[in-house]
């Protein structure tokens, strides 16, 4: 898939502002401030319906815009598509001027994401490192969407349930979420045990067996994993969850972890967390090309703060053909299209 043309108006400090891309290797660079990070957080906005930063959505509209609007032009397996997302009093997303919703969006159009600041959340953080890896899932089958929303809408009014009622708990009220819960995290775990799976397979391939994806589902007990396993836990933490007054047992809680050569990566130094959590992103690059037939839009923002050049070469030369679209402060003649942001 290709990003053709990226239109922008009211997002950020962007107004009025339209790029054509290159087919292959794009560079936008300029001074702090002109709106590089901007003009990739418009893509990943098309792909996912949100920001990769912690923001609202009304956090995005520039500041003397009602809203925003944003379009592009994506070619992919499919032919010739235009996405747009519109902000109003409301979110309008759109493929080829029809009303769509985000599964459909991402046939067209996967945005993965890499920054300087990411490496360290990922690592450091296991709920980042666990929405990475559902954003990984999701890219191979957006189906996978329904199942979190699914379960995550369960999960709230199963907390809603233990934060409003307390000790007055209707214990058949409880069950019931608890079988829904079942029903539908087990096919968030099964999914993620199937992914990991086919991610170190991938990562063996390239990098013969030094990183690894470990996972750990959020459940008690040596039994093999299944939905009636995952019920029965939920049934068993029954007390202390109305006593915490929160759901303490899911997917929700899973852990995610890598590891090279059996030890955890929060053990290395940040130059080697940058490596290995790149070699990860290069491992699903190649799972993601094997499971649809091509590649996704990678995004690098400040690319040179998160990589070397020996790094930059082997992203470059290892998928000629994808479609790379990194900012920085200066040019690189590496890129075949550069485009460079005036500070207004």
């Amino acid at each position: 898939m290709v990003v053709k043309k990226l239109e922008i108006n009211g997002f950020r400090n962007l107004n009025g502002f339209a790029v054509e891309l290159a087919a292959a290797k794009n560079l936008i660079f300029g001074a702090n401030g002109s709106g590089k990070t901007s003009v990739i957080e418009a893509l990943y906005f098309l792909g996912f319906g949100k920001s990769f930063l912690p923001v609202q959505r009304r956090e995005l509209v520039r500041f003397d815009s009602s809203g925003f609007f944003l379009s592009a032009e994506v070619i992919d397996k499919s032919g010739e598509n235009t996405i747009t997302a519109c902000l109003e009093r409301g979110l309008a997303l759109k493929l080829n001027e029809e009303r769509s919703f985000l599964t459909q969006v991402v046939r067209h159009l996967y945005p993965l994401f890499f920054s300087h600041f990411l490496y360290s959340q990922v690592i450091d953080g296991a709920p980042h490192l666990r929405r990475l890896i559902d954003r990984f899932i999701y890219g191979l089958s957006s189906l996978y969407l329904h199942d979190v929303l699914r379960y995550n809408q369960a999960l709230r009014q199963k907390n809603y349930l233990l934060k409003n009622l307390g000790r007055t708990i209707n214990n058949s009220e409880l069950r019931g979420w608890n079988t829904l819960l079942a029903e539908t995290g087990s096919k968030l775990v099964k999914k993620r045990m199937a992914f990991t799976n086919q991610l170190n397979g991938a990562l063996g391939e390239m990098f013969s067996d030094v990183l690894c994806l470990r996972y750990h589902p959020a459940v008690s007990g040596d039994q093999p994993f299944s939905e009636a396993a995952l019920l029965e836990d939920l049934d068993r933490a029954g007390t202390a969850e109305i006593r915490s007054r929160r759901s303490l047992i899911g997917p929700q809680r899973d852990r995610f972890e890598v590891a090279v050569n059996g030890r955890k990566l929060q053990l290395f130094s940040s130059g080697e967390k940058k490596k290995y959590l790149l070699m990860l992103y290069m491992a699903y690059i190649d799972l993601f090309r094997r499971a649809r037939g091509e590649y996704p839009v990678l995004l690098l923002d400040d690319y040179d703060a998160v990589m070397d050049e020996r790094n930059l070469e082997f992203v470059l030369d290892h998928f000629p053909a994808m479609q790379v679209i990194a900012t920085s402060v200066a040019a690189n003649e590496r890129f075949e299209r550069r485009i460079e942001l005036k500070k207004e």
